[in-house]
């Protein structure tokens, strides 16, 4: 609650992190409304919803994580909580509670919004495959935002250097876009990282489309085990 409290009352993060993918859900989805996927019977909104999904954990589990455990890293709050008698662990615990809650929420807000103002609806048959999406890419993410907060040589580097490094993936996995296009080679290349992975999980979750699901959970949780072992590897308090 407290760490919930805390992020409400940081205007910058509570904007970015909440207010930014509802934004551009309803921007570029209302420019591309009632249009549909070239060649096929799918519309692009059914598409374009959960990969806003998945944008709104990325903001929230990597960006939004990795700059503000930076930040308390760099103000000496991190250092400060090691001589409270406050578990360490149970801080931290607490931080990424309150990570998973706002991703929730974000989600929820998103699938809402999506629904009300395209008719995009879940399958029934795909919204478990949605909830494992979800858990995993906000594990996924969230530890490798904790990462990236120890590579960061500032408080002031971390959220630039999140932004660097996932939005290019981001434009190239066709998050803002169903029909950007790429190179196959580099398609392929993208395919590998975590975004398109979430993405194509959770737009599973509301219309087949054609690729590999099982591909995409592997290609997730390698990044989840991957993140965990470099999060606890390079993780440090001051």
């Amino acid at each position: 609650m407290h760490e919930q409290r805390t992020f409400w009352r940081s205007a910058e993060y509570a904007l970015f992190t909440f207010a930014l993918p509802l934004a551009l859900l309803l921007l570029i989805g209302s420019t591309t409304a009632g249009g549909y996927l070239p060649g096929t019977h799918v519309k692009a909104q059914m598409i374009f919803v959960p990969s806003i999904l998945a944008f709104g954990v990325i903001v929230a589990a990597y960006v939004n994580l990795g700059a503000k455990i930076a930040t308390l890293r760099h103000d000496g709050v991190l250092k400060r909580i090691r001589t409270t008698p406050l578990p360490a662990g149970a801080y931290l615990s607490g931080v990424l509670g309150s990570t998973a809650a706002t991703t929730l929420a974000i989600t929820a807000c998103t699938a809402v919004i999506g629904w009300l103002a395209f008719g995009a609806v879940p399958r029934a048959a795909g919204l478990a495959e949605i909830a494992g999406g979800l858990a995993l890419g906000v594990v996924c993410f969230g530890s490798l935002g904790l990462a990236l907060s120890s590579v960061a040589r500032s408080a002031e580097s971390a959220a630039p250097l999140a932004n660097a490094s996932y939005l290019p993936v981001a434009i190239m996995s066709g998050i803002f876009d169903p029909t950007f296009s790429v190179p196959r080679w580099l398609s392929v290349a993208v395919g590998l990282l975590p975004v398109r992975a979430l993405a194509q999980i959770l737009q599973q979750g509301y219309t087949p489309v054609e690729h590999a699901p099982a591909s995409d959970l592997l290609v997730l949780a390698g990044w989840a085990v991957g993140g965990c072992a470099l999060a606890v590897w390079r993780f440090r308090w001051q």
